[in-house]
Parts: structure tokens; sequence; C-alpha cells
């Protein structure tokens, strides 16, 4: 296998097969410049340590929307023979984003984070291992080991990345 193959093989195919979760990730906080009103996932209870069990940032429109782009993205990608991702796979990635990303939160509640603040490197990693959880749970992740670990390392820098680029385009009130 030649550099090209190898590249191809363990950095760009990964990242365009997980784009479904990465644009789900991503796509509430630009709803969120745009939908002022939003209702939270957790209709503002309090768990039993009387701390909210995700907080206002985690919102139903967010989540919806999220799980709608990044299902359009799969579907997108497998149009235009870019992957061959189905529709089940980015829904499922779609969810499994937001599924991590809620889980993170819920934790950061629980260790008394506040919303907006870091927890590396769960705010980083956890909403794309729950994508791939979800897609191994029902079969479907063609990844092989040393891909995911490529895939988790990429993810990490570019999660960094992507959220310092929407501080400074003023669609996140933090770099993190």
């Amino acid at each position: 296998m030649n550099l090209l193959n190898l590249l191809y093989a363990y950095l760009v195919h990964p990242i365009l097969f997980i784009l479904p979760a990465y644009v789900a990730n991503g796509s509430p906080v630009v709803l969120a410049k745009f939908v002022r009103k939003r209702h939270p996932i957790d209709f503002g209870r309090k768990f039993i340590d009387g701390r909210r069990v995700f907080g206002d940032s985690k919102s139903w429109e967010g989540l919806v929307f999220a799980v709608l782009c990044g299902t359009l993205t799969g579907y997108i990608e497998n149009i235009l023979g870019i992957t061959s991702i189905d529709l089940v796979e980015a829904f499922t990635m779609s969810m499994g984003a937001m599924l991590g990303d809620l889980l993170g939160s819920f934790i950061k509640r629980r260790l008394g984070v506040a919303p907006g603040e870091p927890a590396i490197p769960m705010d980083q990693l956890l909403f794309v291992t729950v994508a791939l959880l979800m897609l191994s749970a029902i079969g479907r992740l063609p990844l092989n080991l040393v891909q995911i670990l490529v895939l988790l390392a990429i993810t990490f820098l570019l999660h960094v990345g992507t959220n310092a680029i929407a501080y400074l385009a003023k669609l996140k009130p933090v770099p993190w």
C-alpha cells in the first residue's frame, strides 16, 4: 500500500465516514444563533443531587436540528459517492453524537462543572465515541481499531480547532 492509499484509508476515509456525527455535534451552536427561545431537554428539572439534569444549553430544538443536519450530511455524502453511508448509519451516528453530548453534560453537572465550562477530553471525544459504539451495536461499524484510534486523535485536534474558530466567529461565547 502506498502512502496516499494509507493516508486515505487511515485518515481521510474515517473522517468522511464520521462526518455526520461531526456535523450533528456542531449544528446546535449554529441554531442557537437563530433560535433564541429554546426548550430544555430536561424541562428545567433537577437530578437527585439538586443540580440540573443537563442545563439550558441542551434543547429539543438543538437535538432535532443536529440529528437532521447529521443525517442529511450522510445522505448527501452517499448521493455524491463520497461514502456509502446509508440513512440508518447517518441517523445512528447523528443520534449517537447527540447522546454522547448529553451524557457529557449529565456527567459535567454531576461533577459541578458549569454549562460551557471545559471538561477535557470528554467534550472532545464522548460524542464521537458514543456514535461509534451505537454503530457497532447495530453491526454497522466498518472501521478497524487503528482507524478508530487515529479518528479519536484527529477528532480531539479538530474539535479544539473548530471550537476556536466558532469562538472567533462569535458563534460560541468560549473557545472550547
